[in-house]
């Protein structure tokens, strides 16, 4: 332990001491350590804090800063996945240009949730040339299992909650979105990694793997869940099955699923509630209370349109979202104030600011990204998993707008794709004496 403890803070001593003479290269990789530390401890704080997770993130970038190497660095950014979330930056940056109705100030808070998307390329560059990002997963999974089992106590004792909301049990920080978001995606990451153990005779870690992702589903069947969660989740699991399983397995498996799904429903309280809910609203979207959730996103979407159809080819510009709904409301608005200028559908929000133009950026990314991780392995599922589920979330959300599920895409897709990169470049090495032999 002492001898940890020694090694880490000489790192940290050569990190911010030393920047010249014979020993410059060992403080340069302490340098790279430290920044790929900042990586971890953001995703450990992300399903907890914003304030935190940020913080982490300006770090992990101005180390990033003192370790860049420029040409390896621009090199990199050739890589599709960077190349198209950085080609939707550019529509963003673009569209500050022509929204000619709006403020600068409000302009540029429209142009700020992008700047996430500028984290990939410089993840895909960190972790294509370091191994240690599989350390950003275990402190993210490890995180979410402290607070799914955090969640549990807060259930029966709701006192012991950071921030106690009466409509939301079982979620002691944040909101039961974000808290869905993570565990579902920690569990379908988990089984991945059980599948994968198994098949290399890793039973403890194998059955680890399996019951910590069991525990993380159950909690979302039986504390708390979104409804958001409930159309990704299905479409997960079948994803993973066909993945995962041969084909004659993945028949058998499929109505097994079904089974289970079905399961679950007559045995929990809290998946009925939520399903039956969706249907009510839908059908009676608005009550003597005013719209309901459903109805409010309804509301949002046919304004979306009618903003859409003023400037298809374009949009409105960045940063247009909030004040063409405050505009158009006028207080003559049914919606809660919160939620006005947020069509809570990512499409809608991109296109009412960047017309057609937005939306084929942001469905090009979403394209490039899938097919970044058509390989095998987990690292390749994980990337997948991200994808798949900010894709299907931002149907009814804006969710790579928002900070937690938009951060989570950023470093699930720019470690994992940069991890792989590594792959294949060590592989493109150890290569190339058997070709000179040959």
């Amino acid at each position: 332990m002492y001898a940890v403890i020694k090694r880490e803070l000489t790192d940290v001593w050569l990190g911010f001491f030393v920047w010249t003479g014979p020993i410059r290269p060992l403080a340069q990789a302490a340098r790279q350590k430290g920044t790929e530390n900042f990586a971890i401890i953001a995703a450990a704080a992300l399903p907890w804090s914003t304030s935190v997770a940020s913080s982490c993130a300006l770090a992990f970038l101005i180390g990033f800063l003192t370790t860049v190497k420029p040409s390896a660095f621009f090199r990199s950014l050739k890589h599709p996945a960077s190349m198209a979330a950085l080609g939707l930056c550019f529509v963003a940056l673009l569209g500050v240009l022509w929204a000619v109705e709006i403020t600068w100030p409000e302009r540029l808070r429209g142009l700020t949730p992008m700047g996430k998307l500028l984290g990939i390329p410089i993840l895909i560059y960190c972790f294509s040339q370091s191994d240690r990002g599989r350390y950003v997963f275990y402190a993210f999974v490890a995180s979410c299992t402290v607070l799914m089992l955090y969640s549990w106590i807060v259930l029966f004792w709701p006192g012991l909650s950071i921030h106690y909301k009466v409509d939301q049990p079982g979620v002691p920080v944040k909101n039961y979105i974000d808290q869905s978001q993570g565990f579902v995606f920690c569990a379908f990451a988990l089984a991945a990694v059980a599948v994968e153990s198994l098949r290399k005779r890793q039973q403890a870690i194998a059955i680890s793997a399996a019951l910590i992702a069991i525990a993380l589903l159950a909690n979302l069947a039986f504390v708390n869940v979104s409804r958001t969660a409930l159309v990704y989740s299905p479409v997960l699991a079948a994803l993973f099955a066909y993945r995962y399983l041969d084909r004659r397995t993945f028949w058998i498996a499929f109505p097994v699923l079904l089974a289970a799904i079905a399961g679950l429903w007559a045995i929990s309280p809290n998946l009925q509630h939520k399903v039956s809910a969706a249907f009510t609203e839908y059908r009676t979207p608005k009550t003597d209370q005013g719209p309901t959730s459903v109805g409010q996103r309804l509301e949002l979407w046919s304004k979306s349109i009618e903003f859409i159809k003023a400037a298809p080819i374009i949009g409105h510009g960045t940063g247009s979202a909030k004040p063409l709904f405050v505009r158009d409301a006028g207080g003559k608005t049914s919606l809660p104030t919160g939620i006005i200028g947020n069509p809570h559908n990512q499409t809608l929000l991109f296109v009412i600011q960047w017309g057609l133009v937005g939306g084929l950026a942001l469905y090009a990314m979403w394209i490039v990204h899938l097919l970044t991780f058509r390989g095998e392995g987990v690292v390749a599922w994980i990337g997948l998993a991200a994808v798949v589920q900010n894709i299907l979330s931002s149907l009814f959300n804006s969710h790579l707008s928002d900070f937690y599920q938009g951060w989570l895409y950023v470093l699930a897709v720019g470690i994992a794709a940069g991890t792989i990169k590594r792959a294949a470049n060590s592989q493109g090495e150890s290569a190339a004496p058997n070709l000179n032999r040959a």
